[in-house]
C-alpha cells in the first residue's frame, strides 16, 4: 500500500514539475530584451523605450504580438535605416530622437520619398496627417513652416497662373504641366491652385532659402525637406495604468489593438499595474520566455534531482513497510 501511494505521489509531482518547467499558463512573465533597457542603434539613431523595434513582439498575457512601448512608435531597422510609419501607412526616416531626460520626447522625421530620391528634384505626394488619438503630434511652441507642392498644374485657356511665382525647373518624373514648390506664407491668393495637385509638408521654420532663386527652382528646396520636421510624443495619451507602471520603474506593454495589457518589470515579471520592489532587480523570476518562444526556468536537471529524491523516499517507505505517506514526500 505505501508503495502504491508513493507511485501516485511521484506521478503527480512529475506532472507538476513538467508544467512548471514550461512556465505558467497565465503569461505572467516576458522576455526582458523587448523593452530595450539598453538602447539599440540603427544607423546613427539610438532607439529605446518608449520607442521599440517593430519585430520585437511576443505573446504577453495571452495577447499575441504585444510590445514594450507606446502605440505608433514602432521603428523598423531596414538596411541600417530607422523607419517609422505614421498612421501605419506613410513611411518616414528617423533623423534623430531626443529622449528629453524626463521631459517631452521629440523625434525628427523626413519623408522616405525624399530620402530615396536620386533625381535631385524630390517631391512629396501626400500630406502629413495624424489619426485620432495619435501618440505623436507637432510640438507645442516650436516654430514650424510648410512647403506647399503644386504638382502637374494644367491651366485652361485664358487662365494665367500668378505672375509673381516661377515653376521649378528640375524634372518631376511622371508629371506633365508646371509644378511649384513654395513656402506656405508665400503662396499667392486666388483659385489657381485648383488646377494642381496640392500637398503640404511641415519643415523647420528657421531653414530658409530663397524660393525665387534659381537654386531653389533647380531642386534646392530638397535641402529644406531633408532637414525633416519634429514631432513630440503625446504623453497625455498614456492611460492611468501606464503612468502608474512607469512610476514604479516598469515599462508599459500594449497589444496590437493599442490596449494596455500589463506592466513589464525589470526582472521579467508582468504585473497588472505596478511593479513590486522585488521586481526591480533582474534574475529573480524563476522562468520567462526565451527568444525562440520556449520558456526557461526550472530546468530538466532540477526536475531530475527532485524526482530522484522522491524515488529514494519511496524505496525507504517500501522497505520499512511504513504506512505513512510522509516518507514519500519531496524534501
Amino acid at each position: 500500500m505505501p508503495l502504491l501511494l508513493c507511485r501516485r505521489r511521484l506521478l503527480l509531482l512529475l506532472l507538476l514539475l513538467v508544467a512548471a518547467s514550461h512556465g505558467d499558463a497565465s503569461g505572467d512573465t516576458y522576455d526582458t530584451s523587448i523593452c530595450l533597457e539598453k538602447p539599440t542603434t540603427c544607423g546613427n539613431v539610438s532607439i529605446s523605450y518608449p520607442f521599440y523595434l517593430a519585430k520585437e513582439t511576443q505573446d504577453i498575457n495571452g495577447s499575441s504580438n504585444s510590445y514594450c512601448g507606446y502605440p505608433g512608435l514602432a521603428i523598423d531597422c531596414d538596411n541600417a535605416q530607422p523607419i517609422l510609419q505614421l498612421n501605419g501607412t506613410e513611411k518616414y526616416k528617423v533623423n534623430n530622437i531626443n529622449y528629453g531626460n524626463g521631459s517631452i520626447t521629440n523625434v525628427s522625421l523626413v519623408d522616405q520619398e525624399v530620402v530615396d530620391d536620386s533625381s535631385g528634384c524630390p517631391r512629396v505626394d501626400h500630406n502629413v496627417t495624424f489619426a485620432q488619438g495619435s501618440w505623436l503630434l507637432f510640438p507645442a511652441g516650436m516654430p514650424l513652416d510648410y512647403l506647399v507642392f503644386f504638382l502637374g498644374c494644367s491651366f485652361p485657356n485664358l487662365f494665367l497662373p500668378p505672375e509673381n511665382i516661377d515653376p521649378i525647373t528640375c524634372s518631376l518624373i511622371g508629371l506633365t504641366g508646371q509644378s511649384y514648390v513654395l513656402p506656405k506664407d508665400q503662396v499667392p491668393p486666388g483659385n489657381w491652385s485648383q488646377f494642381c495637385k496640392t500637398f503640404e509638408v511641415p519643415v523647420v521654420k528657421y531653414q530658409q532659402m530663397d524660393p525665387k532663386g534659381d537654386a531653389w527652382r533647380k531642386g534646392g528646396y530638397g535641402q529644406v525637406l531633408r532637414q525633416g520636421f519634429p514631432l513630440s510624443v503625446n504623453d497625455s495619451r498614456r492611460p492611468p495604468n501606464c503612468t502608474q507602471c512607469e512610476e514604479s520603474k516598469g515599462r508599459c506593454g500594449f497589444s496590437q489593438a493599442r490596449e494596455f495589457i500589463g506592466c513589464l518589470c525589470p526582472n521579467g515579471r508582468v504585473r497588472s499595474v505596478r511593479c513590486e520592489p522585488s521586481d526591480l532587480t533582474t534574475g529573480e523570476v524563476p522562468r520567462h520566455p526565451s527568444r525562440d518562444g520556449t520558456r526557461t526556468g526550472i530546468g530538466r536537471e532540477t526536475v531530475t534531482r527532485r524526482l530522484a529524491r522522491v524515488a529514494v523516499s519511496c524505496r525507504v517507505a517500501a522497505a520499512t513497510g511504513s504506512t505513512s505517506i510522509a516518507m514519500c514526500r519531496m524534501h
